[in-house]
């Protein structure tokens, strides 16, 4: 399959399963904006993030909330490609709730070290909610139980305690 396939797909149904979790309408729909980009050159965040978003800056209408999700080129994935489009499908549900939490003002993308690690747990606890009834989904429950491990755990590295 394409990567080009994979991503539309499951930015698709995270876009629905977000939309529809938070009720949003279509005037809110239309101001929220993101683009997907893969680094290729260093990574310049801390290694064991499989995604980063990135809010834009800048000369950008009042209207529209810019936002990048970065993800690494060629590193190497905690799970084997059969689960890539169930990491795909948590990482952009997760990452499109921080963008409305941080459109609707109930988070700060410029936080304090301490105040993101809570609201990361926050995101991934809603992230869960909403991909709970997709548990059908072929490697759904490991790439749930991965992320479980590094936000209830309380550190970044389960990716080093995990066997999948």
């Amino acid at each position: 399959m394409p990567c080009r396939y994979l991503l539309g797909e499951a930015s698709a149904l995270a876009e629905e399963l977000v939309f529809e979790h938070f009720r949003l309408g279509p005037r809110f729909l239309r101001r929220l904006q993101y683009e997907v980009h893969f680094l290729k050159e260093d990574w310049p965040f801390p290694q064991e993030a499989l995604a980063v978003l990135v809010r834009g800056e800048g000369p950008v209408t009042r209207y529209l909330d810019p936002y990048w999700i970065l993800l690494p080129y060629g590193r190497p994935l905690p799970f084997g490609r059969a689960f890539l489009p169930a990491l795909l499908l948590y990482i952009f549900t997760h990452e499109l709730i921080h963008m409305v939490r941080f459109s609707c003002y109930e988070a700060s993308y410029y936080m304090k070290s301490m105040e993101k690690w809570r609201e990361e747990r926050l995101v991934h606890q809603k992230t869960r909610e909403i991909l709970k009834d997709l548990s059908f989904l072929p490697g759904l429950f490991e790439t749930l139980h991965y992320f479980d491990l590094i936000y209830e755990g309380g550190g970044s590295d389960a990716h080093l305690r995990i066997r999948v």
